[in-house]
């Protein structure tokens, strides 16, 4: 039977094209539209009414100016961050006020070069332990370090994880949201450091415990920065774990008799953690812990957002107190622990699942949260593009109207978001009904991820091979 050969399309030869592009001509294409729209930045916000920075980094950037003037970062009203933000920014006050969107694209370009190495080097460990499968059943003498010439073009480790980093790089709402201002790439590279270590320490057998211990220094820094990675923790730790978690007599052995990976990741996230809030409690005092730690479990928040408790904390049902406000608490934050029990016991223990792992809990994390902004996306956004060759059993077009289904619901919010804040209209009902609609949408996106999420599958000569 003769095989005809099935023409690539326009789309399919012009991605290949852009894969033929040196990983380090992507960074620089990159880091020069990261300049451009920060000059725009600047250009915009002198002439006109609605800025393009970001308000939190102008909140931080006055937070930098107290710290010079002696004073600490919280003396600025609504200044809510780690004092770290505020060093990083002093720049904008001695230098130039777009300093600190210089650093924060700055570590936008480097979540992506983590996301390049961190792919490459679970591609190919995943071909190498594939091929030494397929030699001992063939009775073929193994080798260490196995060639990647038996591997399909489209499944090597480089085009794989060049693709992945474009989908980072390349991503319009990333690009903007750092150079904005917004400190949320800062804190998301740490997140995807603290994966790397850990995924590398499984490769790294001389230097394991000492690659897992800075993970933990990793997360919790990142822990300080932000309290939503908190969450990831579970998942770290049986991640490193020599059983499967099975029952709860299981899980509590795991957790009353950690094996010297996961001791050393926790010494290592309790000495970052508590060394730099006991500088910063030296340094600010209580101010700093009830700013920084306390006032998110407390926040509310009635300014227009995604979330879908938006409307309750705007009609003041959750400000009630006693057991009806106890008992909303619970069934808002009851159904979002249970999923990330979930997620981290069916996803957690293996390391090749830990960046899906790690993915879906911030999803949910930034779906079930009481304040939902563009930014948070970013939460799971930096972490997407770890994943995306696990997506194999989701088609393009199935791909595609998830995207433009996850567009459309936002793109549903912002109608009447805009005519209440630019139009004065009382739309708050009708924003609160397209908040339910975007998170049953998110919902809907999750369970597809979850139900076609497979393993990472190759494509082998075996001529070349054997």
């Amino acid at each position: 039977m003769i095989r005809t050969k099935v023409p690539s399309t326009r789309w399919q030869r012009f991605g290949r094209q852009i894969l033929q592009i040196s990983f380090r001509t992507h960074l620089l294409i990159s880091a020069v539209f990261r300049l451009v729209l920060i000059c725009y930045g600047q250009i915009h916000d002198s002439r006109s009414a609605v800025p393009y920075t970001d308000i939190d980094y102008k909140v931080v950037t006055d937070g930098a100016r107290q710290v010079l003037a002696g004073e600490t970062p919280f003396a600025r009203h609504t200044y809510r961050y780690s004092p770290i933000m505020a060093y990083l920014q002093t720049l904008n006050i001695l230098v130039h006020p777009a300093c600190g969107k210089l650093i924060y694209a700055t570590f936008d370009l480097l979540i992506a070069t983590l996301i390049y190495h961190l792919v490459h080097m679970e591609i190919k460990s995943q071909y190498q332990k594939t091929v030494q499968h397929l030699l001992s059943k063939f009775n073929r003498p193994q080798e260490p370090d196995q060639s990647l010439d038996a591997l399909d073009e489209r499944s090597h480790p480089d085009n794989i994880a060049r693709a992945s980093a474009c989908c980072w790089l390349y991503n319009p709402l990333t690009a903007i949201i750092s150079t904005r201002g917004s400190g949320d790439c800062f804190s998301s590279f740490f997140v995807i450091l603290t994966i790397y270590l850990l995924i590398r320490s499984d490769h790294k057998s001389s230097h394991k415990h000492w690659l897992i211990f800075t993970a933990g220094l990793a997360h919790g820094l990142v822990i300080h920065l932000r309290l939503y990675p908190l969450l990831f923790s579970l998942a770290y730790y049986l991640s490193l774990s020599s059983r499967l978690t099975r029952t709860p007599l299981d899980f509590l052995g795991q957790i009353l008799r950690p094996n010297k990976q996961q001791f050393c990741l926790v010494l290592g996230t309790l000495l970052s953690l508590v060394a730099f809030t006991w500088t910063f409690y030296s340094l600010y005092g209580w101010q700093y812990i009830y700013e920084a730690y306390l006032y998110h479990f407390v926040r509310k928040d009635s300014r227009h957002n995604f979330s879908l408790q938006f409307l309750l904390q705007y009609l003041g049902s959750a400000a009630t107190v006693g057991e009806p406000a106890l008992l909303t608490k619970l069934l808002v934050v009851a159904p979002q622990f249970c999923l990330i029990l979930y997620l981290s016991l069916s996803f957690g223990q293996f390391r090749q699942t830990l960046p899906f792992c790690i993915f879906t809990v911030a999803f949910v994390i930034v779906t079930y949260n009481s304040v939902v902004t563009s930014q948070y996306f970013i939460w799971y956004l930096a972490i997407l593009p770890l994943c995306l060759n696990n997506f194999k059993l989701l088609s393009w077009s199935r791909s595609i109207f998830l995207l433009v289904l996850w567009l459309l619901a936002q793109a549903l919010w912002l109608l009447p978001a805009y005519l209440l804040e630019f139009k004065t209209w009382n739309s708050f009902n009708w924003i609160g009904l397209q908040g339910a609609v975007f998170f049953v949408t998110n919902g809907y996106i999750l369970e597809q991820l979850l139900s076609h999420y497979g393993f990472t599958q190759f494509k082998i000569s075996y001529r070349k091979l054997l």
